[in-house]
């Protein structure tokens, strides 16, 4: 059992979370959350339009490799602007440490991956079940729980650049590691590159090749011996960026 300062330094950041939460109401980043799935929906019915087996194809594709990275980038942003807005009010008047109230911002924004890779998954299954796919249905609820877990560690990586650096630097970032994951995930040093592993792990639950193509059987990116190495590597990643991230951001001094 948790002892009774571990249980109430989970309960301050149970409470943080929920006040993020409720932060959020009639907010842009609310509303970017199923806006962005939304969007990634509407581009691959046009962009698909005729076709047979290619709808939940792209949307997956389209989802992973472009739309949850800007988006994941923007939302960030808009969470330290926020806090910028009013002064970061809550480390200069609430008795609610630095590393609390970021660590409570992170797992929303963990949440909030999730509820947009599951909004995905429901469009492009009913999607695809109306205009014919190949991506198998308990794939892609699978996938929903892979994207989250080997998305994380942007968090802590685009909270760092927009608080550092602004938003331009950051949606650059985002564009960077975007690019170069769909580059390399098809290579042997897949590993080597964080934002590769979830475009390579994905292939043998979507059936998707990181360029977006249909991968046919035989095809070697449809082994699944990469998943486990590929979860515990993204794991590893975000415990790091995590880590260092909070350090930073609990040494640095708050601008009033």
């Amino acid at each position: 059992m948790l002892s009774e300062e571990k249980e109430r330094q989970v309960n301050a950041v149970i409470d943080i979370v929920k006040a993020e939460y409720q932060k959020t109401k009639r907010s842009m980043r609310r509303n970017l959350i199923w806006a962005f799935p939304a969007i990634t929906l509407a581009l691959a019915f046009i962009l698909t339009l005729g076709m047979t087996n290619s709808y939940a194809e792209s949307v997956w594709n389209w989802w992973y490799t472009l739309l949850l990275p800007g988006m994941l980038a923007i939302v960030c942003h808009l969470t330290v602007a926020q806090e910028k807005k009013t002064h970061y009010y809550h480390l200069t008047t609430l008795p609610i440490s630095k590393k609390k109230l970021m660590t409570g911002k992170i797992i929303w924004l963990g949440c909030a991956i999730l509820l947009a890779n599951s909004i995905v998954f429901a469009g492009a299954s009913l999607g695809g079940l109306l205009l014919t796919t190949r991506v198998p249905l308990r794939g892609a609820a699978i996938a929903v729980l892979l994207l989250t877990v080997t998305q994380l560690w942007e968090i802590p990586v685009f909270l760092f650049f927009s608080e550092r650096f602004g938003m331009i630097a950051e949606l650059l970032l985002s564009l960077f590691v975007t690019v170069g994951g769909t580059i390399i995930a098809p290579s042997k040093i897949w590993y080597l590159f964080v934002s590769a592993i979830p475009m390579r792990i994905l292939c043998p639950y979507l059936h998707i090749l990181p360029n977006g193509l249909p991968a046919e059987a035989g095809e070697p990116l449809l082994n699944q011996s990469v998943v486990v190495p590929g979860i515990c590597l993204s794991v590893l990643w975000f415990a790091l960026t995590n880590v260092l991230f909070l350090k930073w951001f609990e040494k640095r001094e708050v601008q009033v």
